[in-house]
């Protein structure tokens, strides 16, 4: 099977999210994506599957309530990124990713 025979193993849709994402404790990293299931992050750490990682981000510049959530490192592109999947998400804060991907 090649790359583009391979099944999509996300449940959830995604979209374009290309933002600084505070890793607390840890600094900021570029973020390229969002879902309501999780993220990826653009980092050359190397943070093992299974780490957790407490994250801030705003959604849009001008939010005045950053969302804030624990996450779990799901999958690691060495030197690339890391996929990461929510642990905590409130609903409030899942319908406002909801609400971003739709609006493209």
């Amino acid at each position: 099977m090649d790359e583009t025979e391979r099944p999509e193993r996300r449940k959830d849709k995604r979209g374009t999210f290309i933002k600084e994402v505070e890793v607390i404790g840890l600094g900021i990293h570029r973020c390229s994506d969002i879902g309501t299931g999780g993220l990826y992050l653009e980092t050359v750490q190397l943070f093992p599957v299974g780490t957790q990682l407490a994250l801030r981000f705003k959604l849009y510049d001008g939010d005045a309530q950053p969302i804030e959530v624990r996450t779990r490192v799901i999958y690691v592109h060495e030197g690339v990124g890391i996929g990461l999947g929510f642990i905590d998400l409130n609903s409030d804060d899942r319908a406002r990713i909801v609400k971003f991907i739709e609006q493209g």
